[in-house]
């Protein structure tokens, strides 16, 4: 008989670790933080890049510039659409009050498989709308040689921009996929509980 009930309190169950309506609401809160703070910080540096290239285009304080006005626009209105994809694409809700146990977690999966998909995709809506102006730019600084750069160093110069873009837009692609990863492995660990 104590071997039947030994064998009964040890048995491996199909149960999984359970997790608190207050340990939810807390992660929750902390991945509303996490985005709030990360698209603000996307917001300032297209906002910064926007004003940058109005006020050259503008006030024509460098005049080789203006020859760049064009894809300089086209690199505004890029920067507008990634405000406007973030925004529809990443903004969070605060957790409702009135969820409770599964329906909770289940907001909260689906909050961060939201996030994820954003960032891993991230190329498409955030990265390409960007390419246009860029490569455009990159072509004129080498098809149009400024009067203000010794001969020779020109291409030196383009050379440069390539590869610092290049650096740059691979850096910006790593850190979205990244961020995609940690949010793989956040759910993972979240999809083996169960709500109380």
């Amino acid at each position: 008989m104590s071997d039947i009930k030994t064998v009964w309190q040890t048995q491996t169950t199909e149960e999984t670790d359970m997790i608190s309506l207050a340990e939810i609401r807390s992660r929750a809160t902390r991945l509303k933080n996490w985005v709030l703070w990360r698209n603000l910080a996307l917001y300032v540096y297209s906002i910064a890049n926007i004003a940058v290239t109005a006020w050259l285009i503008s006030t024509g304080q460098h005049k080789a510039y203006m020859r760049y006005e064009a894809p300089g626009l086209l690199l505004v209105a890029a920067h507008l659409f990634v405000i406007w994809q973030l925004w529809w694409r990443t903004s969070l809700r605060a957790l409702p009050g009135d969820l409770m146990g599964r329906a909770a977690l289940d907001y909260l999966r689906h909050q961060l498989e939201r996030q994820r998909d954003a960032l891993s995709s991230a190329w498409l809506w955030y990265i390409a709308p960007f390419m246009p102006g860029l490569i455009w730019e990159v072509w004129m600084r080498a098809n149009l040689h400024p009067a203000d750069i010794p001969p020779g160093y020109d291409h030196a110069l383009v050379l440069y921009l390539v590869m610092a873009a290049l650096f740059f837009w691979t850096s910006v692609g790593l850190a979205f996929s990244w961020a995609a990863a940690r949010l793989d492995v956040r759910l993972e660990q979240l999809n083996t509980l169960k709500a109380e």
